[in-house]
């Protein structure tokens, strides 16, 4: 499923919830993940087509 078969609300919720590197096109699984990572309040790394890390820790943010 390339992106372009995507729903408007499910590549954002892709893109919310799922990092995927330049070069790397959202398929279906990237979608399941996300909806995954909604519902329990996580976040995956695509690392290639199939291959996902879980991310266990806030992204670094700035000191306010």
């Amino acid at each position: 499923m390339p992106d372009s078969a995507l729903t408007p609300e499910d590549a954002a919720l892709v893109r919310d919830f799922v990092e995927i590197p330049p070069g790397l096109a959202i398929d279906r699984t990237d979608l399941e993940r996300a909806r995954l990572a909604q519902a329990v309040g996580g976040r995956f790394r695509k690392v290639a087509p199939g291959l996902y890390e879980i991310i266990t820790h806030a992204p670094d943010s700035p000191a306010a």
